[in-house]
């Protein structure tokens, strides 16, 4: 059942029960106070009654004649023959319950024991055939003999009026739920409207649409939870979209791992198994004992860079103060480069910096440098202090350079601009993701200018410290 259905359920029987309460209440409280009018009313009447048949029974008594039943009679019957014909109703009883006057066919059908047993001027309320009586009973003593008087008073029209009021108003009720249904249905509709849309949006959600969103505004509970949602689903967006980048990056990872492992490998075992099957001349054994060399240092070079990517993953970097010119010196003083020029153009400053993960970072930019085959057989190492409190360091090439539409791509696992070149030159297309990723931990990034044909420069920022007095 739906919440607006069973909101509405709710709505409609807390006013159905309100409404019969206070209705019901009302209804009583009225029967009631008629009951009430009434009783007075019928006991003044009762009241009169006895005492005009008493008064005429002492008038007989001074008068020396005997008081009998007859006489008891006579007297009620002169007294009703002036009365109004539905004035009200009379039995008299012996006390022994034996009926001497009755006027009222019906009161015979009466059982009035306990009502003779009652105190006098006590009333109570019979139906008979279908009609509503109010009875009051009285007595007096006379010749030594008790009597007892019962009033009989047709209250009928208080019970019809009653149950007309209780007909019109559960007539009035109804058109008052069926209204009040109509208004609470529409209305509830349209408050419950937002959570529909958040139901809705979440089903999207979970059905892979990540990017849906609920547009609720309203500055009540249902407008803060609609903003929470919005907030989760950016959130599980940004998640999702986080978890698939990983997913496709380790798939690539994977993908050119296995790759750059079969290359080397197919080379060995052929080279291996030629070797072993026949026997080659000089020229050819040199030739296969060089390619087996070649590529297992290939293998050795992509597993020692393997390593540093899956130590960098725990690595704790460990910053210090160092004199950037120095520390440079250092470690261009244990690169060689064959056929080739490393030169060293480097301001005087004092760095924050890992100096032995800054060492892997200058000696791949400086090899990547030298697998572009510079024109000038030249590779330039130039720091210098910027103006914003940083240091930069620039690795620079006069060789091929890169297209602008991969440069992009560089920084990605195993990705080579020229695989075969690369390959040749021993390359495993990781020194670049090694780089970024030991920059990002010392809060850097690397940055790549190139242009085929003419060269390439990457550089990285580092934090400067004060000079020590």
């Amino acid at each position: 059942m739906k919440f607006w259905v069973k909101l509405n359920l709710c709505i409609i029987v807390m006013i159905a029960v309100v409404l019969s309460c206070s209705r019901f209440i009302m209804v009583r409280q009225n029967f009631r106070a008629s009951i009430e009018n009434s009783a007075n009313q019928n006991m003044n009447q009762h009241r009169l009654e006895r005492y005009s048949l008493e008064s005429n029974m002492i008038n007989q008594i001074q008068l020396g004649e005997a008081v009998t039943s007859e006489k008891m009679v006579e007297s009620i019957e002169a007294l009703y023959s002036y009365l109004e014909e539905n004035s009200g109703k009379v039995a008299l009883y012996t006390e022994k319950q034996e009926l001497i006057f009755c006027n009222f066919e019906p009161m015979k059908e009466i059982e009035i024991g306990k009502l003779l047993e009652e105190e006098t001027d006590r009333y109570c309320v019979r139906k008979i055939q279908n009609q509503y009586y109010m009875l009051f009973s009285s007595c007096w003593t006379m010749n030594q003999e008790t009597i007892y008087r019962i009033n009989c008073y047709d209250i009928t029209p208080i019970y019809e009026e009653r149950n007309r009021q209780i007909s019109e108003i559960m007539y009035a009720d109804m058109i008052i739920l069926v209204i009040a249904s109509s208004f609470i249905c529409i209305f509830s509709k349209l408050l419950t409207r937002p959570i529909e849309y958040l139901n809705k949006a979440s089903k999207e959600i979970s059905s892979g649409k990540f990017q849906e969103r609920v547009n609720i505004k309203t500055t009540d509970e249902i407008g803060e939870l609609a903003d929470s949602f919005n907030k989760m689903a950016e959130e599980i967006e940004h998640k999702i979209n986080s978890l698939k980048f990983a997913m496709q990056a380790k798939d690539d990872f994977v993908t050119g791992f296995s790759h750059e492992i079969k290359t080397p490998m197919t080379a060995i075992i052929g080279y291996a198994d030629l070797l072993r099957l026949r026997k080659c001349d000089e020229q050819t054994t040199a030739k296969a004992l060089n390619y087996i060399y070649s590529e297992a240092k290939r293998l050795e070079e992509l597993s020692y860079k393997m390593l540093a990517l899956m130590e960098l993953t725990e690595y704790r970097i460990e910053l210090e103060r160092v004199q950037v010119k120095e520390v440079v010196e250092k470690i261009a003083k244990k690169i060689v480069l064959e056929n080739m020029d490393l030169k060293i153009v480097v301001e005087e400053a004092f760095v924050k910096v890992d100096q032995s993960l800054l060492e892997v970072v200058i000696r791949n930019l400086v090899q990547n440098s030298q697998k572009a085959e510079p024109k000038d057989n030249c590779v330039w190492v130039k720091g210098e202090l910027l103006e914003n409190q940083t240091y930069r360091i620039s690795v620079i090439d006069g060789g091929k350079g890169i297209p602008k539409e991969q440069i992009s791509r560089v920084t990605e696992n195993f990705y080579m601009v020229d695989k075969s070149r690369n390959r040749q030159n021993g390359g495993t297309g990781i020194g670049l993701s090694l780089c970024k990723k030991i920059l990002e931990l010392h809060q850097s990034e690397l940055v790549i200018e190139s242009e085929e044909g003419v060269g390439t420069k990457v550089s990285f920022e580092l934090e400067v410290l004060e000079n020590e007095e």
